[in-house]
């Protein structure tokens, strides 16, 4: 019985200790994240560039590459179909328009199975050693990692106005809006979880996940000049990213009318005052007459009312939007997948 027991127990021992050894030899995998568009010239070197930083990480990680074309008009999915046949890491994500960069960002998440993700652009505007820092950050227990730039390459008025607008934003939203943040970061796996309940079709893809809450580290670096073609984000995108960051997490505009509203009723009830006292009590020194009753209480709350119109026309669209519960975007053709 005892040699019996003792080849049970020796059986038991060396399978927990091959489990263990296979758990610890198991690799995580990083599913990195890029989306693209007229990227064609940026696509072989970004992937160069990639593959000497990730070189120093492949005993630990394995990754999958994952670029989002987002209908470019020029060659870039040929180049990612390119890498994706000498690379079967890489994997490509052809959508079938623009559903701009926001959009794109998402369209992994329910096309990998990873660790953590990271999120980059193929612009050389995010270093690759930066990588590294972030995996060290999240071996430390910080499940978001986020890049803030130590400078912009953009001129003087747009910074200034974007850090104006950052701060306002904190001021009247739940979330802090922090300057010069990139999409640049790594995500956990629990953090993505949560970020995939999340329906919103004007969304602001690093807004969102900073909101989610975790812990969280930020990384500073400077930011690199673009490599090939100039930036996408011209003045329209710009506005179109300013109100859906509005629209999306604060009601102030809403709360502000009522503001405005309280506003108009005393000073117009004042103005009025003063315009009867004047023209009726004290011999009209200041020349007022019938027109000026009516154009100024006509003119300055038709303005106000007009004003009131947009914000809630603007919030009206959004509504309309998201209960057409339109699918977040269409994918044309995917590539390397395991189906």
């Amino acid at each position: 019985m005892k040699k019996i027991d003792f080849l049970i127990y020796s059986f038991i021992i060396t399978e927990n200790l091959l489990t263990l050894y296979l758990f610890c030899m198991n690799k995580k995998l990083i599913s990195f994240v890029v989306p693209a568009y007229r990227e064609e010239k940026n696509i072989p070197l970004f992937y160069d560039e990639f593959k000497k930083t990730f070189v120093n990480l492949q005993e630990k990680y394995d990754y999958e590459l994952i670029f989002v074309n987002d209908w470019s008009p020029d060659k870039t999915w040929e180049e990612i179909l390119k890498l994706c046949k000498i690379d079967e890491n890489v994997k490509g994500i052809n959508l079938s328009r623009n559903f701009w960069k926001e959009i794109a960002l998402s369209a992994w998440v329910e096309n990998a199975a990873w660790d953590a993700v990271v999120t980059t652009d193929a612009d050389w505007q995010r270093p690759m050693h930066i990588i590294k820092t972030f995996i060290l950050n999240w071996e430390d227990w910080n499940e978001i990692v986020y890049w803030v730039r130590k400078q912009m390459n953009r001129n003087f008025f747009r910074k200034m106005l974007s850090g104006i607008f950052n701060k306002l934003m904190t001021k009247i939203s739940e979330v802090e809006f922090e300057s010069w943040v990139t999409d640049f970061m790594l995500i956990d796996r629990k953090v993505v979880n949560y970020f995939t309940k999340y329906c919103d079709k004007n969304r602001i893809f690093r807004w969102i996940i900073l909101s989610l809450g975790f812990s969280k580290q930020k990384v500073y670096f400077v930011e690199p000049p673009r490599k090939h073609w100039s930036t996408q984000w011209q003045i329209s995108k710009l506005f179109k990213l300013a109100t859906d960051s509005v629209t999306s997490f604060s009601i102030f505009p809403l709360k502000f009318i009522w503001y405005l509203w309280i506003f108009i009723v005393f000073f117009s009830f004042w103005l009025l005052t003063f315009m009867t006292i004047s023209r009726f009590f004290m011999g009209n020194p200041y020349w007022i007459t019938n027109s000026a009753f009516f154009i100024i209480s006509n003119v300055f709350l038709s303005g106000i009312t007009l004003s009131w119109l947009w914000i809630i026309a603007l919030y009206i669209a959004k509504i309309h939007s998201e209960v057409l519960w339109r699918p977040l975007y269409i994918v044309d053709k995917k590539v390397n997948f395991k189906e």
